[in-house]
């Protein structure tokens, strides 16, 4: 196998870090915004600010994510990946120079916009990747640097300014802006567009050997007849188009119904809803930490190593006897004192255990597998429809969280939660898609019936 160039690994590495920074800063910002103002006001008015400050970071993302969807597909993946840069150094200006409240809030509602630009990068380096190098990069972007940017974020938003952290971030966009120039555009898009010779000129500039470009214009040849297919609502009612959406889809709402956004965004509220006698925000660094440490390793091994039927599976089951541990505790000893109550870290590790446990598949894998499933003609805008659900949910049960709370009580949440993740479990095992080490044409092929399927294609790993 020959060794694709460094600058092109770079530049995965890079698309990486660029997809994750917005949302991770973000959660900085909210927490270093509660911990200076709205941890100090008591009652309904601090429980509606705090709800707010979650929601705000995601509160256009849908809307974003559903448009950008087919712009990928029209005007290419790396100019909107550029307009994703732009829209977040806008809100990221905004946020620095900002005298009030509101424009704060304007900031980070305009950063929420450029989320949705994520689609842009997960389809490219979905499709610039081999099939072995495609695991490799999306467990990096969703496992260790997004766990990462999490560690980072809250180091910022304890530690240094508000508005010169929002600076920084403003003008690193504008120099990514810049540097995005020069990254090639995805070889699929060319071709989808009708531009051979362009995409050969992009398969060199990714490393590809003369022999291995031959067989991936070979491949995009076998599939020439519908990727000029013209896209029209039949398109859409094809197996290749809806099962893969109808899977992945329920995959994020599990995703977001098993706590996982409420654990990131709530971090220091959930740990202060337990009752525990421990430092809410020292507790909350530790479970950031562990997400982090374990993304970085049991993530990426069971990313790059393990199925995802396998991974997802694990994960799910291993959050679900943790956070059960954590439903039964707090069921138990609901109606006693927290100076009162034995064995004060049970709760704290059975919350710290479903966290880590979320970092090995859960955390990552519904937005990884996004940009994988999809025909090339609606890549994009079937990975921005998901997107939207996934974005959608998320917003959806961040507003619903301190109702759940008030309304179910903190066991019934939890409750609620280790339900969703048995559910997950097994919704991993009999339902999800298999996309582990196989090549994007073989995925789409597994949503044919069998006297459709290509027999004449070769698999190209290279």
């Amino acid at each position: 196998m020959k060794q694709m160039k460094f600058w092109t690994n770079l530049k995965y590495l890079e698309q990486g870090i660029n997809t994750n920074k917005i949302v991770n800063f973000q959660n900085g910002n909210v927490t270093g915004e509660r911990r200076g103002s709205e941890r100090t006001r008591a009652g309904k008015s601090c429980t509606r600010k705090m709800v707010q400050s979650a929601s705000l970071g995601i509160v256009a993302t849908p809307l974003s994510s559903v448009l950008c969807g087919p712009c990928v597909d029209y005007f290419g993946r790396k100019i909107m990946v550029q307009c994703y840069y732009l829209v977040c150094a806008l809100g990221f200006a905004l946020i620095a120079s900002a005298n009030s409240v509101y424009q704060i809030y304007a900031g980070r509602l305009i950063c929420s916009l450029g989320i949705g630009f994520e689609v842009a990068a997960i389809v490219y380096i979905a499709e610039v990747s081999t099939v072995r190098m495609r695991s490799v990069l999306l467990s990096l972007t969703y496992s260790v640097l997004y766990g990462g940017g999490t560690l980072f974020a809250y180091a910022v938003g304890l530690s240094l300014p508000w508005n010169l952290g929002s600076a920084v971030f403003a003008l690193v966009c504008l120099i990514l802006f810049g540097y995005e120039s020069f990254v090639p555009e995805s070889p699929s898009y060319y071709y989808k567009k009708g531009d051979t010779k362009k995409a050969i000129v992009a398969f060199t500039q990714l490393g590809r050997s003369e022999d291995q470009i031959a067989q991936e214009i070979k491949v995009l040849e076998e599939r020439k007849t519908e990727t000029e297919q013209k896209v029209d609502w039949r398109t859409f009612i094809h197996p290749t188009v809806w099962r893969p959406f109808l899977i992945i889809a329920f995959f994020h709402c599990l995703q977001a119904l098993m706590g996982l956004w409420d654990e990131l965004y709530y971090t220091v509220d959930l740990v202060t809803e337990l009752d525990s006698a421990y430092d809410p925000f020292e507790v909350s660094f530790i479970l950031t930490l562990s997400r982090f440490l374990v993304a970085s390793t049991a993530g990426v091994y069971f990313t790059t190593r393990v199925s995802r039927k396998v991974a997802a599976a694990a994960s799910s089951f291993s959050m679900a006897v943790a956070l059960l541990v954590v439903a039964v505790y707090e069921k138990r000893y609901e109606l006693t004192a927290k100076w009162e109550r034995p064995y004060p870290l049970v709760p704290i590790v059975g919350l710290v255990g479903a966290v880590m446990a979320s970092g090995a598949g859960m955390f990552f894998l519904p937005m990884l597998m996004s940009g994988e499933v999809f025909p090339l003609r609606v890549r994009g805008t079937m990975s921005g429809a998901v997107f939207f659900v996934g974005t959608g949910s998320m917003f959806l049960f961040l507003k619903l969280h301190v109702f759940l709370v008030t309304t179910l009580g903190v066991p019934g949440i939890y409750t609620m939660w280790t339900t969703a993740c048995f559910v997950a479990g097994f919704f991993a095992v009999f339902v999800l898609t298999e996309t582990h080490g196989k090549e994007l044409h073989e995925i789409e092929d597994s949503y044919r019936s069998k006297k459709h399927r290509s027999t004449d294609i070769e698999r190209t790993k290279f």
